[in-house]
C-alpha cells in the first residue's frame, strides 16, 4: 500500500531525522482509535512501519470493548469529535482501567487545541509523519 505523501519517511537529513526515533526493540502496543477508516488505516501503517504493535477501534465504545479484552496499552491515539463516545470521554474510561496510560488526541478543530487529560497532549491535523512520530515520542518516553 502507497502511503499519501504527507505520510511518506521525511529526507534523510539531519534535523529530520532527528526528530524521529524509532520504537525500542520490543514492541509498544498503541491503541488507535479513529472513526474515519482511511485515515485510521494510514495512522495504523505509520505507526506500524516505526516499530509499534497497532491495535485499532472505530471509535470510543470499539476502544473500550479492546481494552477489556488486551487489559494493558502503552499509548492511546485517539480522534478527540467522534460518534457514540468521544475521545476524551473514551480515555477517561480506559484511564479507570490504566491509570496514567499516556493519550495523543488528534483533531481537526481549532478549538480544540488544549490537551484535556494530564499525561496527554495534542496533534492538529493535518500534520506530517514526523510530527505524530515526535508526538509519540515525546508522550512515551518524556512524559
Amino acid at each position: 500500500m502507497k502511503l499519501p505523501a504527507f505520510l511518506q519517511p521525511e529526507p534523510d537529513d539531519s534535523l529530520e531525522a532527528a526528530r524521529i526515533r524509532p520504537a525500542p526493540p520490543h514492541k509498544l502496543s498503541v491503541l488507535l482509535v479513529d472513526d474515519e477508516p482511511a485515515f485510521r488505516s494510514l495512522l495504523a501503517a505509520t505507526l506500524s512501519m516505526d516499530g509499534y504493535h497497532v491495535i485499532e477501534a472505530s471509535d470510543g465504545e470499539a476502544a473500550v470493548a479492546a481494552i477489556e479484552k488486551i487489559k494493558r496499552v502503552d499509548l492511546v491515539v485517539t480522534d478527540i469529535r467522534m460518534p457514540h463516545v468521544d475521545g476524551i470521554t473514551m480515555a477517561t474510561t480506559l484511564r479507570k482501567a490504566q491509570p496514567g496510560v499516556p493519550v495523543l488526541f488528534i483533531t481537526g478543530y481549532p478549538d480544540d487545541l488544549a490537551a484535556p487529560v494530564p499525561n496527554s497532549s495534542m496533534l492538529s491535523k493535518p500534520f506530517l509523519r514526523a510530527d505524530l512520530m515526535k508526538a509519540v515520542h515525546e508522550l512515551m518516553y518524556t512524559m
